[in-house]
């Protein structure tokens, strides 16, 4: 199980979570930031930051930090300060179905909310369109029009 949303220390370790993140946040109730929603696949943003981070297409996909070799497709968050942030190298899949996407926490080492909810590791919740999905400390968002994909 991963730390509380709130947490300043790890739960497993003990060391400090109060950790400085060099880019740019805003509370998720910024309601000037508009996010756009790509016509296929899925779109992840960080909070409170309309640049996107990348598009997915994929029938499913993983949240981490990009490794050397890696050959599952991946949305790389080691940068910016993924791995101080607390992201772990798999963090996340991201899986569409008939109804739209899904999310699992890949037993992360920090721990995944969706909406302010933890989630329980290895269980599937559906993922609707504007959901701020966190990662250990990195606060995404995640949007979509249909579950449409490359590799049916």
């Amino acid at each position: 199980m991963g730390n509380d949303a709130n947490s300043i220390t790890c739960r497993h370790c003990g060391r400090s979570l109060n950790l400085i993140f060099t880019g740019s946040l805003k509370t998720a109730y910024d309601s000037q930031i508009q996010y756009a929603t790509p016509e296929n696949g899925f779109a992840v943003y960080f909070l409170g930051n309309a640049a996107l981070i990348e598009v997915a297409t994929d029938k499913q996909v993983v949240l981490g930090r990009k490794t050397e070799g890696e050959k599952k497709p991946i949305i790389d968050l080691t940068s910016p300060n993924g791995y101080a942030m607390g992201v772990s190298r798999h963090h996340v899949i991201i899986r569409s179905n008939d109804k739209g996407y899904i999310i699992m926490d890949l037993n992360s080492s920090n721990g995944t909310w969706l909406d302010g909810k933890i989630l329980t590791p290895a269980e599937a919740y559906d993922l609707p369109s504007g959901a701020t999905v966190q990662l250990g400390r990195l606060k995404l968002v995640v949007t979509y029009k249909s579950p449409v994909y490359k590799n049916k």
